[in-house]
């Protein structure tokens, strides 16, 4: 339950940080401390996010196979957890050793530190993210859905329009696209990194300048490869303090396959996506995301 003090501030938040929602606390984002070695995952949901967070986890670490949950290592930066307050999420998040390393999927103009922490972009072909999410959707568990409203979703078409409607893919491409240059911004593709982990890994390392063994790299990538993930997917089923999962057994980690969209999505639904992509992105932006055909 939200008190008095907590409305009262949320009303004073700078705009900028977004409006609340289940998944997006704007005053976790309004008073949270960057520090130089945070490492921020931005993704737009189902382009690569979980994939990612696993990559930097196992180089970080040298190769955990004992963590309990994804989130507890890497944990989601904006989202509210029940129970907690922002403050106690801010505090929780101040005890964690560096490097410290969050997920988010806010805009630039929501996230904080662009200025200070290193930022690892992952973008993926738009149909592939509707359907991965449509797949996310139902996979999550009856009181899951309800939770986050999306219980009304009921049909692959329910859940193309809602995904088109809300179009958090396209809010994400284009606020990060003008900084794609910044000496602080990785940008990697989903498409490419299922071509070679290997060389995206070692873009990662490059990148965040970590002293990575060869031992550490090797750990890394078979720690983070489909297969190992697949396996343990109980790792990254929970993503919140409840200790029930929020996805049925053997959800969440799926395919993960490029162009999977062709299995789900008719002719008109992929046009009424690309479209979109072509009205609001610009040509370098829609040329780097092999989107121009």
């Amino acid at each position: 339950m939200t008190s008095n003090t907590d409305s009262k501030e949320s009303t004073k938040l700078d705009p900028r940080w977004g409006e609340p929602t289940p998944t997006h606390d704007p005053r976790i984002l309004a008073n949270f401390k960057p520090r130089a070695s945070d490492v921020l995952i931005t993704t737009a949901p189902k382009a690569g996010t979980t994939w990612m967070q696993q990559i930097l986890h196992q180089l970080r670490t040298g190769g955990d196979a004992d963590f309990d949950s994804i989130d507890a290592v890497v944990p989601w930066l904006e989202l509210q957890r029940d129970g907690m307050s922002w403050h106690d999420i801010i505090e929780r998040f101040e005890s964690i050793h560096d490097p410290r390393i969050f997920k988010t999927h806010c805009t630039y103009e929501q996230t904080p530190g662009t200025d200070t922490v290193k930022i690892i972009m992952s973008s993926r072909d738009p149909r592939d993210c509707c359907v991965s999410f449509y797949h996310h959707v139902m996979d999550m568990t009856d009181d899951a859905r309800k939770r986050v409203g999306f219980d009304r979703y009921h049909t692959l078409d329910d859940v193309f329009k809602a995904w088109l409607q809300y179009a958090a893919w396209y809010r994400n491409i284009q606020s990060w696209w003008p900084h794609y240059h910044d000496d602080n911004v990785l940008w990697l593709r989903y498409e490419d990194m299922k071509r070679s982990p290997e060389n995206s890994i070692d873009q990662v390392i490059a990148f965040l300048e970590w002293d990575i063994t060869p031992n550490r790299r090797s750990k890394a990538l078979e720690y983070s490869s489909f297969k190992w993930m697949k396996t343990h997917s109980e790792k990254f089923t929970r993503q919140s303090e409840s200790a029930e999962p929020t996805f049925k057994p053997g959800g969440f980690i799926r395919k993960g396959q490029v162009g999977d969209h062709k299995t789900k999505l008719s002719t008109e639904q992929e046009q009424r996506i690309l479209e979109k992509a072509r009205q609001l992105l610009e040509p370098e932006c829609l040329e780097f995301l092999d989107l121009t055909a």
